[in-house]
């Protein structure tokens, strides 16, 4: 159920007005950067939209203000009304979605700045918030020295700080977390290159497969869970799955990003006697205590949990040809179109990109050719590099048997070559990474 017009219409009037044009952001108080804002916003500059270019750019460079200079990461906000009061603490959910947006923007506009600011949190992650295990932690404090403001820590360079101390850090590891900064890791790799990227993204992933896992696919929140459990750590940890698939080609992470949408779907839909319910709950239902006649809590239903959905398990069905996740994604999709929340403003963005994602299929990018050839390899790699968080790229060895979506036909040639497919249809193959180079270049226009 898509969008109504109206409403498509006034979720960019939402977006355009809600933002400050003098500083960047919205127009209030604390300075951030909302992932879903900038995302969208870049969406349609790529095709020409000169007022969402504006809003993205113009976040995308305030925001590098409130990156830590000396150990990188970025700050959770700034106060205010400015980008230059910063609140010190950095939390993994801010790394994660900086990271992504600042690996789409530098591949999208090709700004060293942008690819210094991924880098830059990557490297913040890998030094403070890794375990031994290399799993992620949660969080840094924003004080040195609990309930006095650390400006003056912070202003000073990595040798400086050290002397002092360094903020606590939060060590409990979070599935939801996890999946977050994983995912991250995975598009940074695909964008870069930089291959520790991807180890440290399929590290975390399996420690937290191995520790965090339950049954049928789904993820518990941390070791032990008084309640739960939760959507969103199945869900961080399915589009974790997804990502790596993407940018591996390794069919083992799509089989755990199905487990995933499948326990989604078991656990967190409506109930059997009630299927037309739209939307998915953020968890189980449970009773408030256990004396007799207690009663069931409602389980509750959120905006951006329900985004989620929609761009995970339709993105899902792309890669697998099953239907069974496009359903899925219709009805998250029409809880969120509903009136009452297709107007939610500051979350509008969310909403307009889960619109736009499920009305199209993804630009298709496929590479035929054995895994042990270097030149199919080279392929792979440019073809992650196309600048778009909606994308489906694959790697096919016919040693591997059919492609778990075989809704294209590909002809028999005697060397690797890549092609880029819509509509069932594909264009003439490309046999250099140079030449896909180029030909990703004319995609991303």
């Amino acid at each position: 159920m898509p969008l109504r017009p109206a409403h498509r219409a006034a979720g960019f009037f939402d977006l355009v007005a809600a933002h400050d044009f003098d500083n960047g952001g919205f127009k209030q108080a604390q300075k951030f950067m909302d992932r879903d804002t900038v995302e969208y916003a870049m969406l349609r500059a790529r095709r020409g939209d000169a007022g969402a270019d504006t809003i993205a750019r113009q976040t995308l460079d305030q925001e590098l203000n409130i990156i830590d200079p000396a150990w990188g990461g970025a700050y959770q906000y700034s106060t205010d009304g400015d980008w230059i009061h910063p609140h010190f603490e950095k939390i993994m959910q801010v790394q994660a979605d900086a990271t992504r947006i600042y690996a789409l923007a530098y591949a999208q506009y090709n700004d060293p700045r942008y690819l210094k600011a991924a880098s830059g949190i990557a490297h913040f992650v890998e030094t403070f918030l890794t375990s031994p295990d290399g799993a992620f932690y949660v969080s840094q404090d924003a004080d040195l020295v609990k309930g006095e403001h650390s400006a003056e820590f912070f202003a000073l360079d990595d040798a400086g700080r050290r002397k002092l101390g360094v903020p606590v850090v939060d060590k409990h590891v979070y599935a939801r977390e996890n999946g977050w900064m994983i995912a991250s890791l995975a598009e940074l790799y695909g964008l870069t290159g930089e291959p520790r990227y991807l180890g440290e993204a399929t590290r975390a992933a399996h420690w937290i497969a191995d520790h965090r896992g339950l049954p049928g696919g789904g993820f518990r929140h941390d070791e032990n869970d008084v309640a739960g459990p939760y959507l969103e750590d199945t869900l961080a940890m399915g589009r974790a799955f997804l990502e790596l698939y993407a940018a591996t080609a390794d069919r083992a992470w799509l089989d755990k990003a199905e487990a995933a949408a499948d326990f989604i779907d078991a656990k967190f839909g409506a109930s059997a006697g009630d299927k037309g319910q739209p939307g998915y709950n953020s968890a189980v239902a449970v009773t408030s205590n256990s004396a007799p006649g207690s009663r069931m809590l409602k389980p509750r239903q959120t905006i951006d949990e329900n985004v989620g959905v929609v761009r995970f398990a339709n993105l899902l069905a792309q890669y697998s040809g099953k239907d069974a996740y496009r359903k899925s994604a219709d009805r998250a999709m029409r809880y969120l179109a509903t009136k009452k929340i297709a107007t939610w403003r500051l979350t509008d963005p969310g909403i307009l990109l889960a619109d736009e994602e499920l009305a199209a299929p993804p630009t298709h990018l496929a590479i035929v050719g054995r895994k042990d050839d270097r030149n199919a390899e080279a392929l792979f790699a440019a073809a992650l590099k196309y600048p778009a968080a909606y994308r489906r790229i694959e790697w096919w060895d016919r040693r591997e048997g059919a492609m778990p979506n075989p809704d294209v036909q590909y002809p028999e040639l005697e060397r690797p070559a890549a092609f880029v497919c819509t509509d069932h249809s594909c264009s003439l193959p490309v046999f250099a990474a140079a030449d896909m180079q180029d030909l990703l270049k004319d995609l991303g226009r």
